[in-house]
């Protein structure tokens, strides 16, 4: 990544690790990224389905330079952390967990951050739980897939949700439909963690999530939801639609033309992490920023 513009970053090197116990006793594994000064405030990042957050340090390192203290734990069953691979009985335990890692290391005014199914489910914690937050950053959220299974796949899946539902199948999500920069994907912390597979009950889960969120679009907090325009993966186009429904205190909606899935692993990911900060900022200043915005596609 590229020098920050502000001549008054502070350069932040490195990261540390805890593991912490989540309120059923499961270990989760976490990044922390401190401010070379006092931070202005915390953000907690929410990784996508079958990753982790080593694939965030780049993400952590810029927050902290611009004062932010930022943490970043591993999923349940994802990267470092225990649990069954990419599996859980029901949605509420990763969102329990978000609430948990939120009250534990959030200090200051903090913000949510998470990808794709990370998107969603920081959406759905929001919505279920008295989160001490300021506010959401949701980049591409898994609302609905870029491409739906034909109806023949979903039936099968409710089925074997019934009876085997720690069935794996692949998600065939190659590299070349996240990022234009392989390069940098390459570059990327513990490739070796990354899980190309979900479980049945726990695609079902995100699935049920999904319709959730789509069919209450309410949010408690200042929201800024960011995609490309170029995503294969998820929807943006029910991104937008969601946004335009959505009721929240403030909301913003940002489309980056040709960008891909992972706007945060871009060649253009400073100018993306840039814009986040920026909107974080406008909430630590001034409470809010806009009532809305309408989408911007520049």
């Amino acid at each position: 990544m590229g020098e920050r513009d502000n001549a008054d970053a502070k350069v932040v090197t490195g990261y540390s690790t805890e593991t912490v116990t989540a309120v059923d006793g499961l270990p989760l594994f976490c990044r922390k990224w401190e401010p070379a000064s006092s931070a202005v405030a915390s953000v907690i990042v929410v990784h996508g389905l079958g990753e982790h957050s080593g694939r965030y340090v780049h993400v952590g390192r810029f927050f902290a330079e611009a004062g932010m203290r930022t943490i970043a734990c591993d999923l349940r069953g994802h990267g470092r952390s225990s649990g069954r691979p990419v599996f859980v009985r029901r949605y509420m335990e990763l969102a329990s967990d978000v609430d948990f890692v939120v009250r534990h290391f959030g200090q200051g005014p903090v913000f949510l951050f998470g990808h794709s199914f990370g998107g969603q489910l920081v959406l759905w914690t929001a919505q279920h739980f008295r989160l001490p937050i300021a506010g959401l950053i949701v980049s591409a959220p898994w609302l609905a897939l870029a491409h739906a299974p034909p109806p023949w796949k979903v039936f099968a899946a409710k089925r074997l949700n019934r009876v085997v539902p720690g069935l794996r199948f692949a998600t065939g999500l190659n590299p070349e439909r996240l990022s234009h920069d392989q390069a940098h994907l390459d570059s990327l912390e513990d490739l070796d963690l990354l899980h190309k597979f979900v479980t049945v009950r726990t695609y079902m889960e995100a699935v049920n999530a999904a319709e959730e969120i789509v069919s209450a679009p309410v949010s408690n907090f200042p929201i800024l939801i960011a995609t490309g325009d170029g995503d294969d993966v998820t929807s943006w186009k029910v991104a937008e639609a969601y946004f335009q429904r959505l009721s929240a205190p403030s909301k913003s909606f940002k489309t980056y033309p040709g960008l891909l899935h992972e706007l945060h692993n871009e060649k253009e990911r400073e100018q993306v992490l840039r814009d986040y900060v920026t909107w974080m900022e406008s909430i630590i200043q001034t409470g809010s920023p806009e009532r809305a915005e309408v989408p911007n596609r520049s």
